[in-house]
């Protein structure tokens, strides 16, 4: 009887490393419109929350998700709010709590945790995804000095307006403290203008790198935000400081910025920003980069662009319109997950239990392996979102490790799941190989890959035999980890 192992189905799927399909490759068995749904809008379902969404179908689903509100997290919430006391704290709460326990850091693990377990448990998952691409896209390092308390409530500002509209969430970064003070706009005075907010603004955050800017628009820029800055004598929060203002005329992408205005400068300078040709290009461009494909169609970004303008920025029109696009439907296997999501989706799909701190850890040890911790990407450009950047012989080494630590029970003490769920009754090859890849993978699989992965839960064995318990456990273990190492489960 013929057997494969481990070694020859990774040699079959992945001939060269850095790519995921090869060259060559047989491309994989499409998935259905609403198992691509799923993959892209949320951090991986687990088995009630598919079971749901079979039952409410593309646009239930989609409908619902682009509702959060109408899904209870409450018990979360609670939870969260008893377990990381520091995730309701102000700025000035959070640095007396730094102070008094010595411990600048508490902060910084509290909001990593609860970032994880909301990315977890929560069904509000299309939120949870635009949480985070939000975070990455006003992105802000999460390491040093008062950024470690001031990321809290910039976070909380950005989930209150992530399903809102860009000018909502503009706004509000652009006096975050965390934001001020990452990008040096708490020091910007009209007696040294700071250039480095405002020449992030236009460049990641609003028109783009080839928006129709100039310098002279970000010397103005930098002007026009003198006085933004950081009450560090008071609470911690956004203050203008009228004192250290430059108050002479001034003039942005051709527009008149009057002299004798204050706080109405940068505020002016944002309005232009917020409803800009060039930004709804940019966001446009990240979105559809972001659910659909690498190099994004410029038909779909187009048409996104044009319901950014015509609804302010409005996050639920845009994903509305792409989710509803041909250009995504036919878009199955264009993307593939970020470490973090392929971490997060493994996790949910097995229904893991976990108890106690130890699981975060070894998974953030993971996480630091694969360089996507939350919010510690290193420049304000964000986490890129492109497979070329992720995809390495030492990125897959470490994802199947992951894969194969998991399914073993081996990652972490408190984390654990048990095979049996996972397969109910079935106990011959063919049947493990059928139940646990719908169950995984919700996607058929290759004629071809079929037969191998049932070589290898048979194990030299009569295919059509029955397998004893204990066996079956290792061999249901193997092929969780197989699977999830698969080329089927690293796409989004």
């Amino acid at each position: 009887m013929a057997t494969t192992t481990r070694r020859a189905l990774f040699e079959h799927w992945f001939k060269q490393p850095a790519t995921l399909l090869p060259d060559g490759h047989k491309a994989l068995a499409p998935t259905d419109p609403l198992q691509l749904l799923i993959n892209r809008s949320s951090f991986g379902l687990r088995s009630a929350e598919y079971q749901a969404a079979q039952a409410l179908g593309f646009d239930g689903w989609l409908e619902r998700q682009l509702n959060p509100e109408s899904i209870d997290v409450s018990g979360l919430e609670s939870a969260l709010a008893r377990l990381l006391p520091t995730l309701s704290m102000s700025n000035a709460a959070l640095i007396a709590d730094a102070r008094a326990t010595q411990n600048s850091f508490r902060s910084f693990i509290e909001l990593r945790s609860a970032t994880f377990l909301r990315q977890f448990y929560s069904g509000q998952q299309l939120y949870e995804v635009m949480v985070e691409f939000w975070s990455n896209h006003f992105s802000v390092e999460h390491i040093s000095g008062p950024i470690r308390q001031f990321k809290t409530p910039d976070d909380r500002a950005i989930r209150s307006n992530a399903m809102g509209s860009f000018r909502d969430l503009l706004n509000a970064n652009a006096r975050s403290p965390a934001m001020l003070f990452y990008l040096d706009n708490y020091v910007n005075v009209v007696s040294g203008p700071q250039e480095n907010y405002a020449r992030e603004l236009l460049e990641l955050h609003t028109l783009g790198v080839n928006g129709g800017y100039t310098e002279d628009d970000v010397k103005n820029v930098a002007r026009a935000f003198t006085g933004w800055t950081i009450n560090g004598r008071g609470d911690y929060e956004f203050i203008f400081n009228g004192l250290v203002h430059d108050f002479e005329a001034k003039t942005f992408l051709g527009q008149a910025m009057p002299a004798g205005q204050g706080v109405e400068d940068g505020q002016q300078v944002l309005d232009i920003l917020a409803s800009h040709p060039s930004t709804a290009n940019l966001i446009a461009t990240k979105l559809v980069r972001r659910f659909v494909a690498d190099n994004p169609p410029a038909t779909l970004v187009d048409a996104v662009a044009q319901v950014f303008l015509s609804t302010g920025g409005d996050v639920r029109s845009m994903l509305r319109t792409i989710f509803s696009s041909s250009e995504f439907a036919a878009s199955g296997d264009q993307k593939v997950k970020r470490p973090a999501e392929f971490v997060m989706s493994a996790m949910r799909v097995l229904d893991l239990q976990f108890q106690g701190d130890a699981p975060i850890r070894r998974i953030n040890a993971y996480l630091e392996q694969l360089n996507q911790l939350p919010f510690m990407w290193p420049a304000p450009n964000g986490y890129p979102d492109v497979q070329g950047y992720w995809i390495n012989t030492t990125a897959w080494l470490t994802r199947w490790n992951f894969a194969f630590a998991v399914a073993e029970n081996t990652l972490a003490p408190g984390l654990y799941f048990n095979p049996a769920t996972l397969i109910g009754s079935a106990n011959k090859a063919a049947e493990v190989v059928d139940v646990l890849a719908d169950r995984l993978l919700h996607r058929p699989l290759l004629d071809e890959d079929r037969a191998l992965l049932i070589e290898l839960v048979a194990g030299g064995a009569p295919v059509d035999a029955r397998i004893d318990a204990r066996t079956l456990q290792l061999r249901v273990r193997e092929l969780t980890a197989v699977l999830l190492a698969s080329p089927y489960f690293h796409f989004r």
